[in-house]
């Protein structure tokens, strides 16, 4: 059966102006997407049925085309663009008024911590948090959609309660939470920040249980398999494969998101005879080097 796609992802290039802790899309010389192929992941987006654009990276807002990249694609049928930052230059209002004026609906925050000590520290930028508040306020302002993408680590996993309850008042509207990934060659330093799936789940329904939202997916949990989340908070639980999205990249690379080895792809005998399997992309091979399997258990 054909997979229906609803999304379509950009990650054009890897460049970035933050040097967070355990990223590794820093690369100012690596491939970037051509003018030719942008138009043409575009157009096979549309082709496949996708009407939300989510421009990712690397840093997007580095990139001078950006606006003509957004404005293209309302043109050709995309009733939402989804622009990923760290929130830098959104601090500047033109920026945001601009990026508003060319199409962009939304806006998803990277958000480290909360408070400026933390968010600072991982993202390896003094500064940076003051730019994403002011980037998080110009958005509210110019009337974009505002959410917020945490990555958990072990050293702010214990702030992501805080961080719900900080920004929402702002206007953050949902959160997704990503776990610290130690593929791709990570030293010592950053395998010590990946937290445990366990934690992570327990602030999130934490979170959860504030109630300052009714949105089913105020707040989601990514890389986090079912078994682990309390049946009463299976709300939470994202299934990358219902997303529908289409990753394209540099060189012609594109594959859909539930085929991304940071989704999982593990899977222990246990998971088996687990009733959550059909919905579970299972586990990172990564993280059971560091944390081993016990946490997960078969559901029945």
């Amino acid at each position: 059966m054909t997979q229906r796609t609803h999304w379509l992802e950009l990650t054009a290039d890897y460049r970035c102006n933050n040097r967070c802790v355990g990223c590794f899309a820093v690369n100012n010389d690596g491939p970037t997407m051509s003018p030719d192929e942008l138009r043409a992941a575009l157009v096979r987006g549309r082709r496949e049925g996708a009407t939300s654009l989510w421009l990712g990276g690397g840093e997007p807002t580095l990139r001078p085309d950006l606006f003509g990249i957004a404005a293209a694609a309302r043109k050709i049928g995309y009733t939402r663009v989804r622009l990923q930052t760290n929130g830098m230059l959104l601090s500047y209002p033109e920026y945001v008024q601009r990026s508003r004026a060319a199409g962009v609906t939304e806006v998803s925050f990277s958000v480290k911590g909360a408070r400026a000590d933390t968010h600072d520290r991982l993202a390896r930028t003094p500064g940076s948090h003051a730019m994403m508040l002011r980037g998080i306020e110009n958005a509210v302002r110019e009337g974009l959609g505002v959410q917020a993408d945490i990555l958990a680590y072990r050293s702010n996993v214990d702030e992501i309660v805080e961080m719900v309850r900080a920004y929402t008042p702002m206007g953050v509207s949902a959160y997704r939470v990503w776990l610290l990934s130690a593929a791709d060659g990570a030293n010592e330093d950053v395998s010590g920040e990946v937290p445990t799936v366990t934690s992570v789940v327990a602030a999130v329904t934490a979170a959860m249980d504030l109630g300052l939202s009714s949105r089913d997916d105020f707040v989601t949990s990514l890389h986090t398999p079912a078994c682990t989340v309390p049946r009463a908070y299976h709300r939470c639980l994202f299934y990358a494969a219902e997303l529908g999205l289409l990753v394209a990249g540099p060189g012609g690379d594109t594959f859909r998101l539930e085929a991304s080895r940071m989704e999982g792809g593990s899977y222990g005998p246990e998971c088996d005879t687990c009733s959550a399997r059909p919905r579970c992309l299972g586990f990172r091979s990564d993280y059971r080097v560091i944390h081993g399997d016990a946490e997960f258990r078969p559901r029945a």
